[in-house]
């Protein structure tokens, strides 16, 4: 016997109820942060989801500009297209859809225009709009707009 934990009856290692006390601590730990961070990460989906509706706001304008015709951004509250029914947009002209945004689970809208934003080929518009994206969880909005006549987007959320 050439080791000198053995000659002195040490033992390495720990014992189960050391192991199960560490584990119940750390059970302890995450069931009190995974809620703050469940409605941190649907807070910040709602904050992607609207920096996004910004930009693509931004793009339906180049679009319509580009392409010479109207490109119409359209809203909906719950699109069979999407998983679950989930909140939507999309934008495109008379003849193709562009692009469509289904929202994650946790989001929706806040408030959305009864219709649709329509982008002329000079890149402005008839009628501003005002829109807020929203987590379920939360319940905090972001903010945006679509200025009449002008067509600038206005992104209130940074």
């Amino acid at each position: 016997m050439n080791d000198w934990r053995v000659r002195i009856g040490h033992r390495t290692g720990f014992t189960l109820l050391e192991t199960l006390i560490v584990i119940s601590l750390l059970g302890i730990a995450l069931a009190i942060a995974f809620p703050s961070y469940a409605r941190y990460a649907s807070t910040q989906r709602a904050r992607a989801v609207a920096h996004l509706l910004a930009s693509d706001l931004g793009v339906a304008q180049q679009e319509a500009i580009t392409r010479r015709v109207d490109v119409t951004v359209t809203f909906s509250s719950e699109d069979a297209a999407c998983p679950g029914k989930a909140a939507s947009y999309w934008l495109g002209d008379a003849a193709t859809v562009i692009k469509r945004v289904c929202f994650p689970p946790d989001v929706a809208w806040g408030t959305w225009p009864l219709g649709p934003v329509v982008f002329t080929p000079s890149g402005r518009t008839e009628a501003g709009a005002a829109l807020a994206v929203q987590s379920t969880r939360t319940g905090e909005p972001f903010a945006l707009s679509v200025e009449a006549e002008t067509g600038v987007v206005v992104d209130a959320t940074r």
